[in-house]
């Protein structure tokens, strides 16, 4: 059995557009993978709302990706795939951080992941870089503004880069997602999205074993 681990945010964890729910395994993306997928794969959901890949927040605390990166890895080793999608969360004013700063979060978070990987005892897995998806810029929504929006696309080319300087897979979320997809919140992908990614996804994983000694 391969094992699978989706490290990301809300839209991996699956929260449903102003419902403060989430959606059922059978909805949301990772689910959706897995049962496409089959039994040959073990698909481990870490999602969390409000993750970032390296700040902290004081508001919403426990959020900052470094924190837990090191405790995953311990745990759920061995792993064959790692799906790692974060940025959107870095991109609320109150961080007032920069692309550019986010994608150094995202490059501490990699080296994280990987210097606390057991490698003695097994093999570092792959790691598929994400671009989030899109943000649509609601006013009521306080949380993120217009900046986030553009800083969410300026992720796509640095992204790109960061991954083939660090030997990771790249795949750019808002190659098929649009704002058509989000939710009323301008945030959280509807039921439609998250079968978008799950088609990628699964796409990727199985390209990727099928091609891979």
């Amino acid at each position: 059995m391969f094992n699978i681990l989706c490290f990301g945010d809300s839209n991996t964890w699956g929260y449903v557009p102003r419902e403060s729910r989430r959606y059922s395994k059978t909805e949301r993306w990772t689910g959706l993978m897995a049962a496409a997928l089959g039994a040959e794969f073990h698909v481990i959901e870490e999602g969390l709302n409000g993750r970032t890949t390296a700040f902290t927040d004081y508001l919403e605390p426990y959020r900052n990706g470094l924190d837990s990166a090191a405790p995953c890895m311990l745990s759920h080793a061995p792993l064959d795939f790692i799906i790692l999608m974060l940025g959107t969360n870095d991109t609320k004013p109150r961080y007032c951080v920069s692309s550019g700063e986010i994608t150094e979060g995202m490059e501490n978070l990699i080296r994280t992941l990987r210097f606390h990987y057991p490698t003695k005892k097994y093999p570092m897995p792959p790691i598929l870089l994400v671009a989030p998806g899109p943000l649509a810029a609601i006013e009521e929504e306080y949380a993120f503004d217009s900046s986030s929006s553009r800083k969410v696309k300026e992720l796509v080319p640095r992204y790109e880069a960061l991954a083939k300087e660090m030997d990771c897979l790249f795949f750019n979320a808002q190659s098929v997602l649009t704002e058509e997809d989000l939710g009323g919140d301008g945030i959280h992908l509807k039921k439609e999205g998250h079968a978008k990614l799950a088609r990628s996804f699964t796409e990727i994983v199985r390209d990727y074993f099928k091609n891979t000694p």
